[in-house]
């Protein structure tokens, strides 16, 4: 009898493990509400030869995509959830109450690595060289940074992580002189937060809600001098429709719906071409009854923003293209712009190129002293214009450069104080300098010059 019923054991286990196996071959597909991407089936052969990488990237295929996962994922963050309080999914953070707090943010909530002093600089210097390129066309620009949720609610965070650091880089941008026009939302949000009847961020999303961008929404009207909707004195509707993204993440096969709040907006703006949704690339409106013009370099904190904004102004163009591409601007009729991003992506602003030509400059550089610097330059033609890429190789040395001048002849180019890797939404910082031109650089015969400490050097 023992041995059958341990004969019927192993059989249940095996059996029980074989069942995502016979589901995937057969085609079960699972409910999957995450949005992350996932890893595609792999190809046999690849350009008529067998694909090397092949039980690798089949691995990966079906790790992200054998039969049930969703629901086993799902059950498993439940149970982990209920008995530990805490998260099943390291991209996730458990927070008091049923907040979900997102685990790229911590490290802000922390106020631990962060930005240093003279990355600040740095992206100091990137905003003042695009300021300056909208200021000579006439077009004012104002400069966003979304707050993170934990920043605004730090009060519903697990009472065992406390901030570590003296200031997170949100508060140090804001303490700064900036070179373009700063809309702190902070501020504003914390402040709106006390008197509110209602939460301004979602309970299980990363977001901010509708009210929370209406709030954000009304202060971006008043540095833009418009007129704008009256939001949240109005009546407006609550309801319970809304999938989060950090639900999604830790429950992918369960509808986990919070609150939205729905505001009687005039209806009176159009989109040019259909959407799919907010998350489009690029989406442009336009409203006969507004008058001015905008164009946003936005990512999906803007999405909420999209219906108030395009209700207020005659024509509205909105960019989640990155880096931001200039190139796709109607300067003539242009009258503002805003670069908005979230708290957690600050940092990527030193890590990808803005797409804008450099016009060079009849101008001379005054350089006290020399320093000895090697120097890694890439060149390549990109639609119209040409990319410069450079790396400084003594990156300890040039952590101190906050500002780079690229003299060829005696022409005078202000370059962006980035060096752009494969990857630019990653948290590695190197020190470089890139540029687009018109026409093509000699690296061999310009000359290079680095301001640190107070005054240009020119390199050797």
């Amino acid at each position: 009898m023992k041995k059958f019923l341990k004969i019927t054991f192993c059989f249940l286990i095996f059996g029980t493990a074989l069942i995502p196996l016979f589901g995937t071959v057969i085609g079960v597909d699972s409910l999957n509400l995450d949005k992350s991407a996932l890893s595609p089936m792999p190809a046999l052969i690849e350009n008529n030869k067998i694909n090397a990488k092949y039980t690798s990237q089949f691995d990966d295929f079906y790790t992200d995509q054998f039969s049930f996962r969703t629901y086993l994922i799902t059950a498993y963050n439940q149970i982990y959830a209920h008995l530990f309080k805490q998260s099943g999914n390291d991209k996730v953070i458990v927070g008091k109450e049923g907040f979900l707090f997102f685990e790229e943010t911590l490290n802000d909530y922390l106020k631990v690595d962060q930005l240093s002093d003279y990355d600040l600089l740095r992206l100091n210097e990137v905003l003042r060289i695009q300021q300056k390129y909208l200021q000579l066309e006439g077009i004012e620009s104002h400069f966003i940074i979304v707050p993170n949720k934990a920043t605004i609610y730090p009060e519903f965070m697990l009472s065992l992580v406390k901030p570590i650091g003296s200031q997170s880089n949100l508060e140090r941008i804001s303490e700064m002189e900036l070179n373009m026009s700063f809309i702190d939302l902070k501020e504003e949000l914390i402040k709106q937060k006390m008197i509110s009847a209602n939460l301004l961020y979602h309970h299980q999303d990363s977001h901010w809600n509708n009210i929370g961008a209406a709030i954000g929404y009304d202060l971006i009207m008043k540095f833009l001098n418009k007129e704008s909707l009256v939001l949240t004195q109005q009546p407006y509707e609550n309801i319970v429709d809304w999938q989060g993204d950090l639900a999604r993440m830790l429950y992918p096969s369960k509808s986990t719906l919070d609150q939205q709040f729905y505001f009687k907006l005039p209806s009176q703006f159009t989109f040019t071409k259909a959407i799919r949704t907010l998350e489009d690339l690029q989406i442009e409106s336009v409203n006969a009854s507004k008058e001015g013009s905008l164009f946003m370099f936005r990512d999906s904190f803007a999405n909420a923003l999209i219906p108030f904004i395009s209700e207020s102004f005659e024509q509205v163009n909105y960019s989640r293209l990155f880096p931001y591409d200039y190139t796709k601007i109607d300067t003539e009729r242009l009258e503002h712009l805003i670069i908005e991003i979230a708290e957690r992506n600050v940092n990527w602003l030193l890590q990808a190129t803005p797409i804008l030509q450099a016009i060079g400059e009849e101008i001379s550089i005054t350089e006290t002293s020399t320093v000895s610097l090697d120097i890694t330059v890439d060149q390549e033609k990109k639609s119209d214009l040409f990319y410069l890429n450079a790396r400084f190789m003594d990156q300890k040395i040039s952590e101190k450069i906050t500002a780079v001048r690229l003299m060829d002849g005696s022409t005078v180019y202000e370059v962006f104080p980035i060096y752009q890797d494969t990857d630019f939404e990653d948290e590695i910082l190197e020190k470089g300098f890139s540029i687009y031109t018109k026409e093509e650089l000699n690296p061999d015969t310009m000359t290079v010059y680095v301001f640190m400490n107070n005054e240009w050097f020119k390199v050797e």
